[in-house]
């Protein structure tokens, strides 16, 4: 992968703008049901910026133009992921990222929360963030759009999400993916639930 001197012909281009999505804003809420960070949303930037320059194309994509991921301080992050077993208490319930989006089904998990030993925040560029009806939500050239946050470095998307945009749902941008990204997928995800915020603060463990 180029770095950005190089594919600008050695001269280093000027910093792009970056800010929070509103979707982001509105999902990634400390106590929450996603992932989230303990920090402010200003700390969160100055982490990205820091991690600018190492970024990698998001998941499926080959390039750094539409959508980009990129490694993050840890430090301040909890997931919101239960490793199941047999012993897992297990609910479901029907769900929708946003009011306009089809609805899903969501596995919820009761049990320890996923150390987040490691971290990265997702970007969409601002011309990306307008495809399939999409919108922005202010004049930044890229917005944070997802938090993850885990024990594994290299986390797989949420195979219902490669679907969305796969497909072009409502809510999805288009990306092709392969077979094996999504078999890895949902490997990864076959042991792996959200945890049930509202177990959690009944017990105590919402912090853990």
């Amino acid at each position: 992968m180029k770095n950005d001197a190089e594919e600008s012909g050695g001269i280093p281009p000027m910093d792009p703008t970056i800010g929070w999505s509103e979707f982001a804003l509105g999902r990634h809420i400390p106590g929450g049901k996603h992932t989230w960070f303990e920090g402010s949303e200003i700390e969160l930037l100055e982490r990205v910026r820091a991690g600018w320059p190492q970024r990698g194309p998001g998941a499926g994509r080959s390039d750094l133009n539409q959508v980009v991921i990129v490694s993050v301080d840890p430090t301040g992050f909890m997931s919101n992921t239960v490793r199941v077993n047999e012993s897992t208490r297990l609910s479901a319930s029907f769900e929708r990222r946003q009011s306009h989006e089809e609805g899903y089904i969501r596995v919820l998990a009761e049990g320890p929360r996923e150390e987040a030993l490691h971290a990265s925040v997702v970007l969409y560029s601002s011309a990306t963030l307008l495809q399939n009806g999409g919108t922005r939500s202010g004049d930044f050239d890229w917005e944070v759009v997802c938090l993850i946050a885990g024990p594994e470095a290299e986390e797989p998307m949420d195979p219902l999400s490669m679907a969305r945009n796969m497909l072009e749902k409502t809510g999805g941008t288009f990306c092709e993916y392969s077979a094996v990204q999504f078999a890895e997928a949902v490997w990864y995800w076959s042991t792996r639930a959200s945890l049930n915020v509202i177990g959690a603060r009944d017990e105590g463990e919402l912090k853990k």
